[in-house]
């Protein structure tokens, strides 16, 4: 999760305003699913790549007094005043693939749209596994790319995202993430795997997530002309679909899948 590995680090205030598009869009799903895994009064809960902290601050309500939440990042800086509020809350600054992940255990472990950007998904999903008490829980969200897309045929916004898809998988994106999750789950040994999608409708100048296409598409601008994926023309006019309020996408497909821990060697 070093901000090398990591494609979209979060090192500009940019990074705030998609932080917070996508907590409105997806923490109410994200929470409602934390609740019925076990995120309860006394819990013990990692929440890795904890970015903006709205999670962190919810899951700090949940567990209590007598809870725990630990909340990593390898830039907390948004994370850190949460940790003065809460007793509970441990903000720890750490880089999932290169170093050890907070001591637990956890009875709960949770991350949203980071491993897909990790060619070492899988190492830091089994790092989470094992930091499970038996019979933990396990919950990973990651968008699958094969909704994303314009709902009319469009010729300017479908090269832009074929673009931006190709670059990302050619730096070790994984663009289908989302859909393998539940394989690469049980392929690890947990059991009950179980997950859930969900895709949203996006109108230009209107929709809530802008602030996180658009941050994202700006970041990744200069390198996509300089490679040769697009020209600026091309971004231009991707850029005007952003601002035109009669131009309808279909998000990625946000895939929420969970799983646990075996209680004991025999649990399968």
């Amino acid at each position: 999760m070093s901000d090398k590995g990591y494609v979209l680090s979060n090192a500009d205030e940019g990074e705030r305003r998609r932080l917070e598009a996508i907590e409105a869009a997806y923490d109410p799903r994200t929470t409602a699913r934390l609740s019925r895994l076990g995120v309860v009064p006394g819990a013990r809960v990692l929440l890795l790549g904890a970015g903006g902290g709205s999670v962190a601050r919810w899951a700090a309500e949940e567990v209590g007094a007598d809870g725990r939440v630990v909340a990593t990042d390898v830039d907390p800086r948004f994370l850190e005043p949460l940790a003065d509020k809460y007793p509970q809350l441990d903000v720890v600054r750490n880089d999932a693939v290169n170093e050890e992940l907070p001591a637990g255990p956890y009875d709960v472990a949770h991350a949203r749209l980071l491993l897909g950007h990790l060619p070492q998904r899988e190492q830091v999903l089994r790092k989470m596994v094992e930091g499970l008490v038996p019979g933990g829980a396990v919950l990973v969200e990651d968008f699958d790319w094969g909704s994303y897309g314009p709902a009319l045929p469009n010729e300017a916004a479908e090269k832009a995202i074929g673009a931006v898809s190709d670059f990302l998988r050619a730096v070790g994106f994984d663009t289908a993430f989302g859909r393998r999750l539940p394989t690469l789950m049980r392929s690890i040994g947990l059991r009950d795997v179980d997950a859930e999608g969900i895709v949203l409708s996006l109108r230009g100048a209107t929709f809530p997530l802008e602030p996180m296409y658009r941050q994202t598409f700006d970041r990744l601008l200069p390198t996509l002309i300089e490679q040769g994926h697009m020209t600026a023309g091309e971004a231009e006019a991707l850029h005007a679909r952003f601002d035109d309020p009669e131009h309808d996408m279909l998000t990625q497909t946000l895939m929420s899948v969970w799983g646990h821990r075996p209680s004991s060697e025999n649990d399968h």
